[in-house]
């Protein structure tokens, strides 16, 4: 059974993922899943996006799983406090090698300052899920088109979806669930 994980994202950062604007989704917690793994755009709220697509024509977008990526890295971010200073800790990633870099460019393709950064991440340390291989479909799907992973004490079991995760949650690859439906 492949995993992947279902994304909940606002309208507004649904627009600048689908824009090619925003290639970074800042996020609190990371799957143990190792990159790369596939990843849902569940767009929420009720704003009424829509979008015309060529094959499909007017399309809602908004309570709907609009694409999907490829997330082929995650950066970890964290608090470091200079040695001998004053200044209060500064967001850093922390590289493979356990150094420390600015985070200014990682900001920037998640289309967030330092200061919403700090804000949604309220001085705790977080995570940059890259978007590659982006996919906007041309008829989004319902959430229930999905299943959902729980963890038991025997491994993954799957369950119907019938609201959408407050931040990630582990789902099947849309691909298993299509074979399966076919007989395959």
């Amino acid at each position: 059974m492949s995993k992947a994980v279902l994304l909940s994202i606002r309208p507004n950062w649904c627009k600048m993922i689908w824009a090619g604007m925003k290639e970074v989704e800042v996020r609190k917690t990371r799957p143990t899943l190792e990159t790369p793994f596939k990843a849902y755009i569940y767009c929420t709220g009720h704003d009424g996006w829509v979008m015309k697509s060529p094959k499909a024509g007017v399309q809602k977008m908004d309570s709907r799983v609009i694409g999907e990526f490829t997330c082929d890295k995650i950066d970890r971010l964290a608090h470091v406090e200079a040695m001998g200073s004053n200044e209060p800790p500064k967001l850093q990633i922390v590289t493979p090698d356990l150094w420390y870099k600015p985070a200014d460019e990682l900001l920037q393709a998640a289309c967030l300052t330092k200061a919403e950064a700090e804000k949604y991440l309220k001085g705790g340390d977080g995570y940059g899920w890259h978007i590659s291989d982006l996919r906007i479909y041309d008829r989004p799907r319902k959430l229930q088109e999905l299943t959902g992973l729980r963890n038991t004490r025997f491994g993954m079991e799957p369950v119907e979806i019938t609201r959408p995760p407050q931040s990630w949650g582990y789902v099947r690859e849309l691909e298993e669930v299509r074979n399966e439906q076919k007989g395959e």
